[in-house]
């Protein structure tokens, strides 16, 4: 789990998260190629392949937005978006998540533990690059 605070207003924050046409320009590596599944790109329903992962929007609420990561055979992973505007301060607390459904299997349990390592440090820099951009 990662939290950020971005100094903009919700509204542009929850701009660039429901819309996965907009995550290339901060996700990840941006030099990966984002191919557009579904007709429309905001909202549920909305899907896109973006270096080996199907996603999914799933739920979308004024304040959340989950969606279905599914890559290759793996488990899928759920990620949510939880997005807050501070009422004192003009920020915007953004907060994200991964969960993923295991069994009892101890090379699960273990493969978890790896792709928290693996997912941490890009979350970290994604974030970084969102409020980059966002704050310019």
């Amino acid at each position: 789990m990662r939290s950020i605070n971005i100094n903009a207003p919700k509204d542009s924050v929850y701009a660039m998260l429901s819309n996965i046409n907009n995550w290339k320009y901060w996700m990840f590596d941006s030099s990966q190629t984002t191919k557009i599944l579904s007709p429309n790109t905001a909202g549920k329903g909305a899907q896109a392949q973006i270096s080996g992962s199907k996603i999914t929007i799933t739920q979308i609420t004024d304040t959340s937005i989950e969606s279905t990561w599914e890559v290759g055979k793996m488990h899928s992973q759920v990620a949510d978006f939880i997005i807050t505007q501070n009422k004192t301060l003009s920020e915007t607390q953004v907060t994200w998540y991964f969960q993923q459904h295991l069994n009892w299997y101890p090379w699960e349990r273990f493969s978890a533990a790896l792709n928290e390592k693996v997912l941490g440090p890009s979350m970290d820099s994604s974030f970084a690059k969102l409020k980059t951009l966002l704050e310019k």
